[in-house]
């Protein structure tokens, strides 16, 4: 295999060069002219970083039939989005590069990070999909410059920055389900001569019966439809002082409810309510050559979840279940270019979590309370280096994390069946520290202005979750119980890929990876199980560092513009992602993952998509297949596959007024998800915006 993968990548990528050195006379100077910031944290050139970019832009989204912001992310190659339940989903898992859990993938909003250290995840309800500029999709580790969670790759969600004196937008829809909502936003700017405020403010709402999951054979008088309500905003304000310098303020906040699909005896029946407050401080400065940008920010989010259900025995239990979690850190960076082929980036960064949670089952005398904290400081260098007169650049990064899990304890009080735990306890965990440096190094070579080819080799590390070190509780696949000894898992990359342009009105890009990662952390169980309520007695679950993995893949995209009127999108990407090696844990040394392919990674996924757009409408058809998948890790349980087809129409009137229909899965593909629901089926969403520019 060390022999074979290298040069089965160059076999197939040797008539692409061939190909990229013929087309010289054929085409244009033109390049990928798509200017990203994510990857390098200053403006670049697609086609002069060595990496798998994907840019979204305001346009596509506009043209895309999502509810939510993370729909358009399946566009991206190697990007799997799982959000079964449509807009009644909990929430989005969204993965990439063959690796299973969406905290391996760094989310942010304008580069501050939106995964919470208490559990890794991301909400992705609350981004408003109106204010949104564009998304930035890095594929591969990038540690390097964001440390953790950037295993996979990072997703940087940019919003509109308004130069018009006044403009905004008002939208509302009607959709299937009995779902209505709406949407408003409103920018302006005061600025003369580089000097002035400028602000924004922004609010939206949504509401629907929503449906019952359950598949029709194993319904009862339990299941319920998954209702939601959900409403959120925010404003931002910001002042300009000179050409060089600008500060800005940005508070948004966003409640949410959302139904479990099951009623018993409680009013509303099982759901989860999130409250989230986000504060920013975002100062720009240039002094001298340096240009730089440092953040401050802070983020409380308020859980309540109330959870009720009979289990075989007709036996009643009901939970109320609560959990705060505070995020809050500092980034800064700095950049300036030093001679004629240097370009270096500074950083600092600085971030602080904390979980507090306490389950009382209502039906018994059982209480659960469990409290973390969680410190990372982070460094990190990059050098940009230009060769052989801009036909060849050099990149180099390297940071280094220090980290601390403190202040750590849980306490069981009265403990029954329900909980399964002996005798009441308090315990304390001890003060856990760690470190981590992430190298990164990447090299391309222009062919010609067509083609370029690079290669890159860079780590990723993601550390424990809080909730997984400190909480111990019911979840979804049985009873977790907490492992303060969880440490950081790691991942090294190794890439070769190309961008390709053979003519001004065709792209072309792909790469082959193989990874290698160690100390993977994966919820195991420990061959125990409780009753926990629900229809069955529930495994006991832990998370342990007991897996060592390799993923081998490959992703390409191509986007081709038939003629003015018509642009068609294709990604395809393939992973085979094992685990090599497994270290028995303690709690349950019987098991042996060796051998097994990862969970909940999709060995093939497929998108294509079309754009036409003419004098009278736009129409946007795509389809997306998603191939089979494990749900356990032994690997006994597989998902079916499944393809969906989306239909986006709009018509305009003067440029200001918009109608529209979006249809998602149009001919009503229903399957099953990784919980065992069912998917909505077709949704229909029918719209009117306005515009206004002043």
């Amino acid at each position: 295999m060390r022999i074979f993968f290298p040069a089965f990548i160059l076999a197939l990528l040797f008539p692409v060069i061939l190909l990229g050195q013929e087309v010289d006379s054929l085409a244009g100077d033109v390049r990928l002219q798509e200017v990203v910031v994510t990857a390098t944290m200053s403006s670049r050139k697609v086609a002069d970083i060595p990496v798998q970019t994907s840019v979204i832009s305001q346009s596509q989204i506009g043209q895309f039939p999502l509810s939510n912001i993370d729909d358009i992310l399946k566009t991206s190659a190697d990007v799997y989005v799982n959000r079964s339940w449509g807009i009644f989903s909990k929430n989005a898992a969204v993965t990439m590069r063959g690796l299973e859990s969406s905290d391996r993938v760094l989310v942010m909003v304008d580069g501050i990070p939106k995964n919470r250290m208490a559990g890794g995840s991301v909400n992705w309800h609350n981004i408003n999909p109106d204010i949104v500029d564009r998304i930035e999709i890095i594929k591969g580790p990038a540690s390097a410059l964001y440390g953790t969670n950037a295993m996979a790759g990072v997703i940087n969600i940019i919003t509109k920055q308004n130069t018009a004196q006044l403009e905004g937008s008002a939208r509302v829809f009607y959709a299937s389900h009995n779902t209505i909502g709406s949407s408003l936003t409103l920018m302006g700017n005061e600025q003369k001569n580089n000097r002035g405020f400028y602000y924004g403010i922004n609010g939206f709402f949504r509401k629907g019966d929503g449906y019952i999951f359950e598949a029709p054979a194993y319904i009862d008088e339990t299941d319920v439809k998954t209702a939601l309500s959900e409403k959120g905003g925010g404003i931002n304000l910001g002042y300009r002082f000179n050409e060089k310098t600008n500060i800005e303020l940005v508070f948004d906040t966003y409640d949410e409810k959302r139904g479990a699909g099951r009623e018993v005896f409680a009013t509303d029946g099982s759901y989860d309510a999130y409250l989230t407050n986000s504060l920013r401080l975002t100062a720009n400065q240039t002094i001298g050559t340096w240009k730089g940008q440092s953040s401050l920010y802070f983020s409380e989010e308020n859980y309540y979840g109330q959870k009720e259900s009979l289990n075989e025995s007709n036996e009643y239990r009901l939970l109320d279940a609560y959990t705060d979690r505070i995020d809050m850190g500092m980034i800064s960076s700095w950049s300036k270019r030093i001679g004629k082929n240097h370009h270096v980036t500074l950083g600092a960064e600085v971030k602080a979590g904390s979980l507090r949670a306490h389950d009382i089952y209502r039906t018994s005398p059982d209480e659960l309370k469990a409290e973390g904290k969680s410190d990372i400081y982070g460094l990190f260098v990059q050098d940009e280096i230009n060769l052989l007169q801009n036909k060849m650049e050099l990149i180099v990064g390297l940071r280094g994390d220090y980290a601390s899990f403190h202040d750590g304890w849980q306490q069981v009080i009265n403990p029954t069946k329900a909980t399964g735990f002996a005798a009441s306890f308090y315990e304390d965990f001890n003060t856990v520290n760690w470190s981590a440096i992430s190298p990164k190094a990447s090299i391309q070579y222009h062919f010609n202005n067509h083609l370029t080819i690079y290669t890159s080799v860079g780590t990723g590390f993601k550390p424990a979750k809080l909730k997984d070190l400190c909480q111990s509780g019911k979840i979804n696949k049985g009873f977790r119980l907490a492992n303060p000894n969880v440490t950081p898992e790691f991942l090294t990359n190794y890439e070769i890929g190309f961008h390709f342009k053979p003519h001004s009105k065709i792209k072309l890009s792909g790469a082959f990876y193989y990874s290698k990662g160690r100390d993977f952390q994966y919820s195991i169980g420990t061959g125990d199980s409780i009753d926990t309520g629900g229809s069955s007695l529930k495994p006991v679950i832990i998370t342990d560092n007991v897996a060592q993995v390799r993923v081998l893949g490959t992703e390409i995209s191509a986007r081709v513009q038939l003629n003015n009127q018509l642009d068609l999108q294709i990604s395809y990407s393939y992973n085979d992602s094992e685990i090599t090696d497994y270290h028995p844990s303690l709690i349950n040394p019987s098991l042996n993952l060796k051998g097994k392919k990862m969970i909940e990674v999709p060995p093939h996924l497929f998108y294509a998509g079309l754009n036409w757009t003419n004098r009278y409408f736009l129409l946007q058809v795509n389809c997306s297949y998603v191939d089979q998948q494990w749900f356990d890790v032994e690997n006994t349980i597989r998902i079916s596959s499944w393809l969906t087809t989306n239909i986006h129409v709009a018509h305009s009137i003067k440029n200001k007024i918009k109608l529209y229909l979006d249809i998602q899965d149009l001919f009503d593909n229903v399957y099953i998800d990784r919980k065992g629901q069912l998917s909505p089926g077709r949704f229909l969403t029918a719209g009117i915006q306005y515009n206004f520019h002043k």
